[in-house]
Parts: structure tokens; C-alpha cells; sequence
């Protein structure tokens, strides 16, 4: 038998790579084997995984392995992060050229000319600009590039429960978004089977997030990281790995279905289910019912999968720059909570006319109502937090704040979307396209530029130039709302297209004028991302050297390691947490803040050489 400890009966005093509090039976003969095996290991260096012991440095080979082959959790952050601001300046460079191609249709763009210029390509290029940065920017950037980072490091871990499966999700994630691009540069019929296989290869790399998430978060805290002692960021990445579980696993089954559809001859999803496959003798505009629910299943929940983490981010910063402890904690756990379990329930209120029961709109519409409660509690205690508090406005709590800004303005536009007769006439329309990117899109980005500008130190040992980076800021801000304001009022212009006695002349006017506004600002709003680029860029090699190890002043994990952390994050010894994750603002210490890891006696310490 091999007891809780790891070791073989009582001869050797080699450990076996099983976790602590594991018992497994195994016959006596062969535990002379394991011996003799145990012996061997020894002598090749085996690194064990017990508490204070070193894991298997895989980044002192070469430059592909430590990039490609790297089992470290850092190693596979950076390298989601990497790809995620990759696919966010191609995404912006689409939007750009989506918004030439609205307002001058005749112009005959490089790019696209060389690609037909046909309908079917522009068609194609919105569905690229959309999977890049619903998929690759805004659910794999703070989910699994930042959460693959900090996770461990913020509940006291080694690394990531499944290293292995680590590294696989990733490498999937590059395929998926090799499958998503490449769709758009082959045929149309060729390329959707392709985005399709881009599509379900990145659902399968989310599930296996996701279990990593879990099984991390609940088995690999360290000692005193009790449930009410996490921070809110892991908070928030542990309830978006459940919710991302329950959906992605939904949306990889309909891909397969239809994937089998086209290739195998299968009818999951009969053609007449489709407008585009209808035959003669079918009803016109027939509606595929079916991938529908299953499709809408995903969606909805897809918004709270890019918007939970970037709740948890935002009240870290909140915090960590108010320098005080976040207003009402567990109710904003709670509140975390039922944004991830009525956001998975709503999947049907976009089916009213979709043959669901008569009497399913009354359950969605009061199940989407639901969704406001958390949103309120958040809300409050973000705005609690920073009441009377002494401010510190850096970039980070800029971005923190623009975030509370933009989320409010989405969230009031889509009060107006409840109204019937004004949905019906904005519906896939500018009204939608500017709230969907008001409250979703651009207040995630929002969410994880200001994680970047307060992780950067940590990340890099480098700090951000704080001046270009609140220039970047303002022009951000003011361009985005330039940009998705005006569609706003271009829903409306539609709406009174459709009421009688509006002159149409002057509408075609304005919207002609307030669709050149858009663009100019886009151009603004994208020369801003230029700023940023640079900022990064020149920080990442000649940036202000970060010489203490907690910069902003902060009270979790990560900032008790040295800048970059080292490969075993925690050296020789695990830390123990003492109190929770918000403890700023307490008297009689040296600072205004306790960290998590600081002992009592070493509190007291403080207080006596204050007094």
C-alpha cells in the first residue's frame, strides 16, 4: 500500500507524483518494483512535486520549446495574451474597412479586390471581425490568458492542475484560429466548413479550460485560501469556467452535427431548415428551428462569458486604487453567481416566434429581468467603494472607470430594446450593432486594458508610460462613444423611417452624415491603438524597470514574488494566507494595506513601530 505521503511502504524516501491525501493499493511484489524504480529516478535528478519542492524547469531548452512546448501556466498566458492582441488590430483593421465599404461602396479596397470584392466577401469579412474578437479577444484574453497567468499565483499554487492539458488547449486555440482566418481567403463553400471546424476546435480548447479552471480553483489553494478569502478575480474565472462548460459543450455538439451534415450526408438539420437550401414547394423564409435553440443556447450565455471576468477584474482595480476594501464582498460574489446562472437560462428570449411553448416568453422575459438584481448589486458596489475614497488615477483605474461608464450607457440602451415595435425596426440594425458593442464589446476591452496596464509590472518587470497611456485613454473613450452613439440614433432614424409622415429625404440626409461621422471617428479611435501599440512595444524593452516587488500597494499573492515571477512562482516554501483579498485602508499599520500572506505577529509589528 502506498500511504498518503507518497512513499513506498517504509524503505525509500523517494515521493511518487500523486497528489497529497491520495491512497492507492498496490500488490506487495510490486512494491519492490516501484523501490528499484525509485532508486533509478534518483539518480537521474527526478524533481518531485511535493510542497516546497521544484517543478521541471521546461523553459531552459531552446526558443521553440520554452514558446511551443512549455507546460508552464505563465508561459501559456503570455501566449494567449500574444494572440489576443494580435487578432484585436486585425479585428480593428476589418471594422475599418467595413466601415470604407459602407459609407463609399464604390471605392474598390486592395485587399478585397484582390478577393472578388463580391457580397459574399464582405459577408464573410463581418463574420471574421466578429469570430476574431468575440473568440480570440474577448472570451480567451482575460479567461485564459490572464486567468491562466494569476490563477495560481493568486491562490497560492505551483501551476495549473493539468499542465498537459494546458499546453493542448492552447495549441488547439492556434489551430482554431488558423481554421477562422483561413475561411475567409478560400471559396465560400469551402471556407463555412472551415470556420465551422474553426469554430469547434476553439469550443473543445474552452472545455478544457474550463476543467482546468475548476479543478484548480477547488483543489490546489493553498493553506488559509479558504472560499471567502479568494479574490474576486478568481471568483469570477472559476464561475465563467462553470458557465463556460455548460455552453461551449452545447456549441461544439451543433458544430459536429453540422459539420456531419455537409460531409457525411447526416440530417441533423434537415436543408429545408435552412433559407438558402429551400426547395421548390417549401414555405418561403423557413426558419432553422433547431440549430437555432442550439445556437442561442450558446450566444446569449457568450455575453457573460466575456463580461464575468471582466466584473472580477474591474472590482479588483476598484479597490486596489480607492484603497479601500470592496463595498459588500460576499453579496458581490453572490452577485457573480447569479450573473452566471441566469445568464445561462435566458437562451431563449431572442425564439419568441420560434415555436417554444406560448408560455415560455413570460418565463425568459422574467429570467432576463433577473439579470438586473446582479447587475444593480454590482453596480452599487462599485460606486460604494469609490465613495470617499482617496483615488489614485492612473491609467488602470481610468480604464476601471471608463468600463462603469460604458457599461451603464449599454445597459440603458437596452431598456429601449425591450420595446417591441422599436426592436422590430432596429433589429440586426446600427441600434443593435452600437448597443451590443457599447456594453459587451468595447467595456470588455475596456476591462482588459486596464488589467494589462496594472498586471504589466508583473507580467514584465516593466512599467507602461503612465502619461501616453491616459492619452491613449481619453481618445479611447471619446472615440468610442463617438463611434457607437451616433448608431444609436441611426436605429432610431430607422424607427422613424417607419412612421408615417417622416420625410425620406431627410432621413437619407442624416444618416448619410452621422455614417461619415462614424468613420472619422473609427480612424480617430484606431490612430489611439496606435499610441497603445507603441507604449507597449517600447515599455516591453526600454520601459521604467520595476525594482520593488508591489508597485500599486496591493494585498494579493502574485505581488509577494519578485517581478517577472520566478519559474516555481513561490520558491522553497508555500505561503499561507492570514485574511481575505481587500484588507486596504486599516489603521495602525506601516501602510494603509495588509497583504494576504503577512503574518499576524508581523502585523503587530507594524503597528508597534507606527505607534
Amino acid at each position: 500500500m502506498i500511504a498518503a505521503s507518497g512513499l513506498v511502504a517504509h524503505h525509500s524516501s523517494m515521493p511518487l507524483p500523486f497528489p497529497r491525501r491520495c491512497i492507492l493499493f498496490i500488490p506487495r511484489p510490486a512494491t519492490l518494483v516501484l523501490y528499484r524504480a525509485g532508486e533509478a529516478l534518483s539518480k537521474t535528478g527526478m524533481a518531485n512535486y511535493d510542497s516546497g519542492a521544484s517543478y521541471p524547469d521546461s523553459s531552459q531548452g531552446g526558443l521553440l520549446t520554452r514558446c511551443l512546448f512549455s507546460t508552464r501556466h505563465k508561459t501559456i498566458g503570455l501566449q494567449y495574451l500574444w494572440l489576443a492582441l494580435f487578432s484585436v488590430f486585425l479585428g480593428m483593421a476589418m471594422s475599418l474597412l467595413m466601415r470604407i465599404q459602407l459609407v463609399w461602396p464604390s471605392v474598390h479596397l486592395p485587399f478585397l479586390s484582390s478577393l472578388g470584392n463580391s457580397p459574399d466577401r464582405f459577408a464573410a469579412l463581418t463574420t471574421l471581425h466578429g469570430s476574431l474578437m468575440v473568440f480570440l479577444v474577448l472570451t480567451a484574453a482575460p479567461q485564459a490568458g490572464f486567468g491562466n497567468y494569476f490563477l495560481p499565483l493568486q491562490i497560492g499554487a505551483r501551476e495549473m492542475a493539468f499542465p498537459a492539458l494546458n499546453l493542448l488547449a492552447l495549441w488547439v486555440t492556434m489551430a482554431s484560429f488558423v481554421g477562422l482566418t483561413g475561411a475567409f481567403l478560400i471559396s465560400p463553400q469551402s471556407g463555412i466548413a472551415l470556420w465551422i471546424v474553426g469554430v469547434a476546435l476553439f469550443c473543445a480548447a474552452s472545455l478544457l479550460n474550463a476543467l482546468n479552471f475548476s479543478v484548480t480553483t477547488i483543489d490546489l489553494r493553498v493553506k488559509g485560501m479558504t472560499l471567502p478569502r479568494l479574490p474576486l478575480t478568481v471568483w469570477a474565472w472559476f464561475i465563467n469556467a462553470i458557465l463556460g462548460m455548460l455552453i461551449f459543450s452545447i456549441l461544439l455538439a451543433a458544430c459536429v452535427c453540422l459539420l456531419s451534415d455537409r460531409l457525411l450526408n447526416t440530417h441533423f438539420f434537415p436543408p429545408f431548415h435552412f433559407p438558402a437550401m429551400q426547395q421548390a414547394g417549401v414555405v418561403t423564409g423557413a426558419v432553422p428551428v433547431l440549430w437555432q435553440r442550439l445556437f442561442w443556447f450558446f450566444a446569449q450565455a457568450e455575453v457573460y462569458v466575456a463580461m464575468l471576468p471582466s466584473f472580477g477584474l474591474i472590482t479588483h482595480l476598484i479597490s486596489t486604487f480607492s484603497r479601500k476594501s470592496v463595498w459588500q464582498e460576499r453579496l458581490v460574489v453572490l452577485a457573480l453567481c447569479g450573473v452566471g446562472l441566469f445568464g445561462f437560462c435566458v437562451w431563449g428570449q431572442h425564439m419568441f416566434s420560434s415555436g417554444l411553448n406560448p408560455f415560455s416568453p413570460l418565463g425568459f422575459s422574467l429570467l432576463a429581468s433577473s439579470l438586473g438584481l446582479p447587475a444593480t448589486i454590482l453596480m452599487v458596489s462599485w460606486l460604494g467603494t469609490l465613495w470617499n475614497a482617496r483615488m489614485q488615477l492612473n491609467t488602470a483605474m481610468l480604464f476601471a472607470l471608463g468600463f462603469i461608464s460604458l457599461f451603464l450607457s449599454g445597459g440603458l440602451s437596452g431598456i429601449f430594446l425591450a420595446r417591441h415595435d422599436l426592436a422590430s425596426a432596429a433589429v440586426s440594425d446600427d441600434f443593435v450593432t452600437g448597443h451590443f458593442h457599447l456594453v459587451m464589446g468595447v467595456a470588455a476591452t475596456f476591462a482588459i486594458l486596464g488589467a494589462l496596464f496594472f498586471w504589466f509590472p508583473k507580467l514584465f518587470g516593466r512599467r507602461l508610460n503612465e502619461p501616453l497611456g491616459k492619452l491613449h485613454f481619453w481618445i479611447t473613450f471619446a472615440g468610442v462613444y463617438c463611434v457607437f452613439m451616433p448608431m444609436h440614433w441611426l436605429g432610431l432614424i430607422a424607427h422613424s423611417r417607419v412612421s408615417p409622415g417622416t420625410p425620406v429625404a431627410f432621413v437619407a440626409a442624416a444618416g448619410s452624415a452621422i455614417r461619415t461621422f462614424i468613420t472619422v471617428a473609427i480612424v480617430l479611435t484606431v490612430f489611439a491603438q496606435g499610441l497603445f501599440l507603441i507604449n507597449f512595444l517600447w515599455s516591453l524593452f526600454r520601459g521604467e524597470k520595476t525594482e520593488e516587488r508591489n508597485p500599486w500597494r496591493a494585498t494579493t499573492l502574485e505581488w509577494s514574488v519578485p517581478s517577472p515571477p520566478p519559474p516555481d512562482d513561490f520558491g522553497p516554501s508555500d505561503p499561507v494566507v492570514y485574511r481575505g483579498a481587500y484588507e486596504f485602508s486599516v489603521p495602525d499599520v506601516a501602510e494603509d494595506f495588509l497583504p494576504q500572506h503577512l503574518a499576524p505577529e508581523q502585523g503587530a509589528k507594524a503597528r508597534e513601530s507606527v505607534e
